[in-house]
């Protein structure tokens, strides 16, 4: 947000331009990247207290706050350890954790269950229903369609950058003739044969 600047159209957070009023923007979004990356010498408790700190929350009513969910994520026993020695599951976890840190209006997900074993990905399924319920809009961008059917309501498809469906997935459904939206995706995105 606030990077590049688009070349056309204007893009709306809360009915803030995502550029021109880019610090007021960051407040509202949370952000989880496909691959965390911590400071070498924090643990992931000390990593989330930081960030609470430079959001400007009440350091100890955060981590209050965020005790159920650090239990529910089985990092309990690990956020004293240091973060960098995190599993890629783990950093995973303590990612989302710092991103849903200051209660987002948006959040923005990128791939992310990869490095999540089966059980992990069931607790992020729960997790991000939770949060969805609450009223947080989620966005995440995945190649998996299960996580798509299981945990959307719209999908947006876009083939090597170009936007090429977006709508609910009973729309999705109804425009391409396929209930699974797999099937959509393989024939919006198909390469024809090399020869």
């Amino acid at each position: 947000m606030g990077i590049l600047k688009a070349t056309a159209g204007t893009l709306l957070i809360d009915g803030r331009d995502a550029f021109e009023e880019r610090v007021e923007v960051k407040r509202l979004i949370g952000f989880l990247p496909d691959e965390p990356v911590f400071y070498s010498y924090l643990s992931g408790s000390e990593v989330l207290r930081l960030s609470a700190a430079m959001h400007g929350l009440n350091v100890g009513g955060a981590m209050t706050r965020l005790a159920p969910m650090i239990a529910k994520l089985r990092l309990a026993a690990d956020i004293n350890n240091y973060a960098e020695d995190y599993s890629r599951g783990m950093k995973k976890k303590l990612g989302l954790l710092l991103a849903m840190l200051h209660s987002p209006k948006l959040l923005v997900l990128d791939e992310p269950t990869n490095g999540l074993d089966v059980e992990s990905t069931h607790l992020f399924y729960d997790i991000i229903s939770e949060i969805s319920q609450q009223g947080t809009t989620v966005l995440f961008s995945t190649h998996l369609m299960d996580h798509v059917t299981k945990l959307c309501s719209h999908a947006v498809i876009i083939n090597e950058g170009t936007l090429v469906a977006n709508g609910s997935l009973e729309e999705l459904r109804s425009a391409f003739g396929f209930t699974d939206v797999e099937d959509i995706f393989l024939k919006l995105t198909a390469r024809p044969p090399q020869s």
